[in-house]
C-alpha cells in the first residue's frame, strides 16, 4: 500500500494531460457507517474516523473532525512536496463549500461550491481555480448523473471557462463502470466544445483509471464525508476509488498514447473489525480516532 504514494508521484505527471474558511452548523455524517463486510463478527465496530495516514512515520494525510463534524483534510499532492488543505463550510447542515489551498507559493487554489443530497452524493458543483498565472485560471461547472437507485455515480460532465473567458471552451467527461458497489473504472475524456457548447469527441484524449481486485473490507475514507473526496477526485482523478465502500488491491492508469500505462499494487493489513491499519510492509499506516 506504501506504493500508493509512488503511484501518485507517477500519475501526477499524467494528470496534467487531464486537468491542469470557517465552519458553521454541523455535518452529521455517519462515521464507520459501512462495515465493509464484518465477516460475521457479532461485536459492532467502534464508531471511528480516519485521522491520519503516515508513510515511514511521515504524515501523508491528516483529517480534523470536531465531535462528529468534519472540518478539514490535509493531503500530500501527487509528485511534489506540496500539501493541499481542504477546508469545508456548511450550508443548512450540509457541506456547501470546499476550498483546497496548497502549501507551496504559487500553487493553484481550488474553491468548490457543491450541492449534496441526503446520501451525501454531490449532484452539482462549481470550481473556481485561481492560478499564479491568470492564463491558467479557470471556472468549471460540473453535472453528476447517478443510476436509478441514486447510489452509484455513473457520469460527471465538466464544462470549463478558461482565462477569464465568459464562454465554455473545454470539457471533461468521466464515465464510471462498477464491480458490485465499487468503482472499477473511470474513463475520462478531455477535449474542446463545439460552437453550440456540446462535447466534440473528435478532439477528446482519454485517460483510463482502473481500480481492480477490491477486497471486502472497510474503505477507511468511507468514515469521512463522500463529498470531500468527490471534490478532491475532480482535481486528482486517480483518487476516485476513495468513494467506493471497499479497497482496491491494484490501480492501473492508462494515459493518452503514447505514454505507457502504470500499474500499482496496493496491500493491506486489517484489524479485528476489517479496517486497514497498514500495508503488508508496515510502512504505510492508518490511524483512526474513536468517537
Amino acid at each position: 500500500m506504501g506504493k500508493n504514494y509512488l503511484f501518485k508521484v507517477i500519475t501526477g505527471v499524467f494528470f496534467g494531460l487531464l486537468v491542469s474558511c470557517d465552519n458553521s452548523s454541523s455535518d452529521q455524517f455517519e462515521p464507520s457507517a459501512n462495515n465493509g463486510g464484518n465477516n460475521g463478527n457479532t461485536t459492532p465496530p467502534p464508531a471511528r474516523v480516519l485521522e491520519k495516514i503516515t508513510l515511514n512515520s511521515t504524515v501523508q494525510e491528516e483529517y480534523t473532525v470536531n465531535g462528529s463534524v468534519f472540518q478539514k483534510g490535509m493531503l500530500r499532492d501527487a509528485g511534489t512536496n506540496n500539501y493541499y488543505t481542504g477546508t469545508v463550510t456548511y450550508v443548512n447542515n450540509k457541506i456547501g463549500k470546499i476550498k483546497f489551498i496548497g502549501s507551496l507559493t504559487g500553487s493553484t487554489a481550488y474553491d468548490f461550491s457543491v450541492s449534496e443530497d441526503s446520501k451525501g452524493n454531490v449532484y452539482s458543483a462549481t470550481c473556481t481555480a485561481t492560478a499564479a498565472a491568470p492564463l491558467d485560471s479557470f471556472v468549471s461547472d460540473y453535472s453528476f448523473t447517478y443510476d436509478a437507485t441514486g447510489k452509484k455515480l455513473v457520469k460527471i460532465m465538466e464544462k470549463r471557462k478558461v482565462s477569464g473567458n465568459t464562454a465554455y471552451s473545454l470539457f471533461t467527461e468521466s464515465t464510471f463502470t462498477y464491480n458490485g458497489d465499487n468503482i472499477f473504472k473511470a474513463e475520462c475524456a478531455k477535449g474542446t466544445l463545439t460552437g453550440t457548447g456540446d462535447p466534440n469527441m473528435a478532439t477528446a484524449k482519454m485517460t483510463v483509471y482502473s481500480y481492480q481486485n477490491y477486497d471486502s473490507k472497510v474503505n477507511p475514507f468511507s468514515t469521512l464525508p463522500k463529498s470531500f473526496f468527490t471534490a478532491w477526485s475532480l482535481i486528482r482523478p486517480e483518487n476516485f476509488y476513495r468513494i467506493s465502500p471497499n479497497n482496491p488491491t491494484s490501480v492501473y492508469v492508462m494515459p493518452p498514447s503514447p505514454a505507457p500505462g502504470v500499474n500499482t499494487p496496493m496491500t493491506y493489513v486489517y484489524d479485528a473489525f476489517n479496517y486497514p491499519v497498514s500495508d503488508k510492509d508496515q510502512a504505510l499506516k492508518y490511524v483512526y480516532r474513536t468517537l
